[in-house]
């Protein structure tokens, strides 16, 4: 949870979160306590499962139930396709609701199915993107220019933030290609003060998605 004390509940955006950052540690030779990495995957497991069943709940309406997948969806899909616990079930509602997810959440779907060795699924993802790149010839940069609308406020309308996880996905996919390195250097530019970008936490992304890049 984002906080402690009585009453205090998990969170699955927080948990995605924090559950990524010891996915990165561990691959980074980092000691975890055991049993914390998880416990956080079984988590999401649950929470996921209790997702897909309100998803098909949609079909007759039974209480509870959701019509869509949605940006969360994607992110705690991501994150548990890293600890290789796949959803089938999610995969395919992900796919079905494709054209409602963020650009930033078809970043983190995109790398999904990447990992998934979903090549098809991949391309029209790539292709989804690929309509909000914008490439500045003159600076000899590109980024993505998000479909404006009143959510800018949510974790998936960072700027920074969608640009970092659109380049993490250009490299794996396209590490050498022009978009990435082009991408690299507007993320450059556009840091404050010439060593943070707006937060720690877009700065965190940034950083993790150059050094992807630079490995790659």
């Amino acid at each position: 949870g984002w906080f402690s004390g009585y009453g205090e509940q998990s969170y699955p955006h927080t948990t995605a979160y924090v559950v990524h950052g010891f996915q990165t540690a561990v691959r980074n030779d980092v000691a975890l306590v055991p049993g914390v990495l998880e416990r956080g995957v079984e988590w999401l497991k649950r929470y996921q499962a209790e997702q897909v069943r309100e998803l098909k709940n949609a079909a007759t309406e039974t209480r509870p139930y959701k019509r869509k997948a949605d940006n969360l969806d994607a992110f705690v899909f991501m994150v548990l396709v890293d600890a290789d616990q796949a959803n089938a079930d999610m995969l395919a509602f992900l796919e079905r609701d494709r054209p409602e997810l963020s650009v930033y959440a078809l970043s983190m779907y995109g790398l999904a199915l990447h990992k998934l060795g979903e090549q098809e699924k991949l391309a029209d993802v790539l292709r989804n993107i690929g309509q909000y790149v914008v490439d500045d010839d003159e600076n000899q940069t590109a980024y993505l220019k998000l479909p404006e609308g009143n959510y800018w406020w949510y974790w998936y309308g960072s700027e920074n933030e969608a640009n970092a996880y659109y380049l993490k996905l250009l490299a794996q996919v396209e590490p050498r290609g022009r978009t990435a390195s082009r991408l690299v250097k507007y993320l450059l530019n556009n840091r404050k003060h010439g060593g943070y970008w707006k937060s720690t936490r877009d700065t965190a992304l940034c950083i993790e998605a150059l050094a992807d890049y630079l490995q790659a």
